[in-house]
């Protein structure tokens, strides 16, 4: 029997609507993991008590002062982290005083340096200087022990296997509660690790070295301090303090390195 045209319209909306809960849905499904890994990345940087990290210089930068004495301005460093698909590099604005229209690395989370090393190669006032990888000084990362999985009772080697250095930056203190690693001073601050951390928001930060001198002591006893308490009070810490906000970060597996 043929279908009127009422009953026709009720037939194409039925199929409509099936096709949206089908093909639809994968959408609408993508979009709402988009924005809830959004939501964990709007969380506070690591480390919130180092609020000012420093500006992380490129690769081969000369130290402080001689850089900014050395440095025209020219922007040639960004021209070629552009033109190699990188987009690390940005110039310093006014804000910065001094250190204004000078390079640095705008954004470790989405662009850290990728140490291509062809930046050096372009700079015209040797304020940029080829070295080898293993020579950079940029910063050091530091991981925030009460945000990181493998502090608080988990395995993560992301920010490890995303090093381009490998296992001469990292050293593991293996134990019950986690795999605990620790970045040592052979790193060379690229920040490759702040991208591949699965948490939200990271649990790593880079800080330049000078900032680095002023706290490695203290967070280096920090670390001895985790080693070294009880079971009962690291229990206390973990789950009493840091899960909670770790679980609100949420684990973004797309984050981690393979």
């Amino acid at each position: 029997m043929g279908l009127n045209r009422r009953a026709f319209l009720k037939v194409a909306a039925a199929a409509g609507a099936a096709g949206i809960a089908g093909g639809g849905g994968l959408l609408l499904r993508e979009d709402a993991r988009r924005r809830q890994a959004a939501a964990a990345e709007a969380h506070l940087a690591p480390l919130r008590e180092i609020s000012q990290p420093g500006l992380v210089r490129p690769p081969g930068a000369l130290p402080g002062k001689a850089f900014r004495a050395s440095c025209s301005g020219c922007g040639a460093c960004l021209n070629v982290c552009h033109t190699m698909g990188y987009d690390a590099i940005a110039m310093a604005g006014p804000r910065r005083g001094t250190a204004a229209a000078t390079p640095y690395i705008k954004d470790m989370r989405d662009f850290p340096c990728t140490l291509c090393m062809e930046c050096p190669g372009q700079c015209p006032t040797g304020a940029l200087r080829e070295v080898a990888k293993p020579e950079v000084k940029m910063g050091i990362a530091l991981i925030d022990l009460k945000l990181c999985f493998g502090w608080n009772g988990d395995v993560c080697l992301s920010c490890s296997k995303a090093c381009p250095l490998g296992a001469s930056v990292f050293d593991f203190y293996y134990g019950p509660w986690g795999n605990q690693p620790y970045i040592n001073e052979k790193c060379v601050g690229c920040g490759l690790c702040v991208k591949y951390c699965p948490l939200g928001g990271s649990a790593v930060k880079v800080v330049t070295p000078e900032i680095y001198a002023d706290l490695a002591e203290d967070y280096r006893a920090e670390v001895e301090h985790l080693l070294h308490i009880s079971g009962e009070e690291r229990y206390e810490l973990v789950y009493g303090r840091n899960l909670p906000e770790i679980m609100a970060r949420e684990r973004l597996v797309e984050r981690e390195y393979r």
